[in-house]
Formats: C-alpha cells, structure tokens, sequence
C-alpha cells in the first residue's frame, strides 16, 4: 500500500496502520519537490496532463505562457519525473514517482492564458483534479481511478469520470454543450447556467436523482450521468 494525499493503495511489501508505512523499501525521510516549467501557449492547441499521485489543479493565469508547477513532499525511494514538452501542438505534461512513493502530499498545478484549447485531458490514478473557472476548452476529458473532480471550466463536450470519488460540475453556457459523467461509486452534483433545456439520461443503481433545474433561457445542454453507488443532484 502507499498513502498519497490522504490515499490508499494497495502495492506490494508495504503496509500503512494508522496513516504510517512500515516497508523494507521505505526511506523513512521526507523529500521536498519544487519545480515550474513553461510553454509559450500561441504554440499549443492541445494540452495532456498524466500523474499517478499528484493532485492536479488546473487554473487561468492572466500569462501568455502555460506553467506548470510541481510541489511537495513525499516519502520516495526514487525520484520525481516531471517532464513538459510539445509534440505536433500537443503540450504533454507527466509527473510521476520513479521509485515508490509512501507517505506524502504531492500537487501538480497547471496555469493556462485565457484561450480556448482545442481539449484539454487530465488523467491520475489516486488524485483529487480540480479545473477552475476561466480554464476553456471545446473537448474536455478528466479521469481518476481514486479522487474527487471538481470542474468549473468551459466546454462544448466533456467527459469526465471516476471510479471511487465525488463529481462537481458547474458551467455558464456560452453554447449547446455535451456532457457524460460517471462515478462507480460516489455523487455526482452537476450544476447548469445559461441552459434552457437539458436532455438528461441518468442512472444511480443506489442512490437518488433528483433534477432541480428550472433555466428558462439559454442553450441546449445533452446530459448523460450514471454512478452505481451513489447521489444524483441536477441543478
């Protein structure tokens, strides 16, 4: 097991009781991390955002370059590989342990202009990813194996999912927009400005729905939600 941000993870020869870590692998020493790298934006269509145990925060910043700052600590017997580079217009960013990681508490946070990206794709194992409001992309994709997704970003089509995690979503619609959510275990609670009509599809196998939108102007929005263990909260 390892515990990362407060997680869980099953892993070979270590074991976590009470939040501590007894391993022939652990160093039984903290290490700190503290590292930016940048891109110019006017080069980047799409950006691609890969950590196994780093939250990921994504957030405007009013810079023309995108930055990307990797920070804390952790009990590793390894090192940090963070690395960000473009390919064909696609800013690739990944930060993930070499060795085994333990204890710790670990953020990656992206800071991106106030542009609309082509997608934007956020993907960690056993991490919270939060898009705050002003991020903008025409495709949105965010996956977790183990955390909570909160976005407040703009979007024509999104997809975002979580197999044991909370899901938060707002938007103020500047368009029709296409959205499919799902958790296998845990709420979803999707709230819509700007939207006049939603197409909603929605399953909990265990748990409630309940649809309390009333917008009476704005655009289309095509909802897809499912969660098997969990709350349905349309606002």
């Amino acid at each position: 097991m390892i515990n990362i941000n407060n997680r869980i993870i099953s892993m070979n020869n270590v074991t976590i009781i009470g939040g501590q870590h007894s391993s022939r692998y652990g160093t039984d020493k903290m290490k700190s991390f503290d590292e930016r790298k940048f891109e110019d934006s006017s080069k980047v269509d799409e950006i691609v955002i890969d950590s196994l145990v780093f939250d990921i925060n994504i957030m405007p910043s009013s810079s023309s370059k995108i930055e990307a700052h990797m920070y804390g600590q952790s009990d590793i017997d390894g090192d940090i590989n963070f690395d960000v580079h473009t390919v064909n217009r696609e800013l690739i960013i990944t930060a993930n342990c070499t060795g085994s990681c333990f204890n710790g508490n670990l953020t990656l946070d992206i800071l991106v202009p106030s542009k609309t990206f082509r997608a934007i794709t956020a993907k960690a194992s056993a991490a919270d990813i939060t898009l705050d409001k002003g991020v903008s992309a025409d495709y949105l994709r965010v996956e977790t194996a183990a955390g909570d997704l909160e976005s407040n970003a703009n979007f024509t089509k999104a997809s975002i999912s979580s197999k044991s995690g909370d899901v938060e979503l707002y938007i103020n619609a500047k368009k029709d927009i296409s959205v499919e959510i799902s958790t296998l275990s845990g709420d979803v609670s999707a709230e819509f400005d700007n939207i006049s009509h939603i197409d909603l599809s929605s399953i909990s196998m265990n748990g409630s729905v309940k649809n309390c939108h009333k917008g009476k102007i704005g655009y289309q929005a095509n909802v897809k939600i499912s969660t098997m263990c969990g709350d349905i909260k349309i606002q």
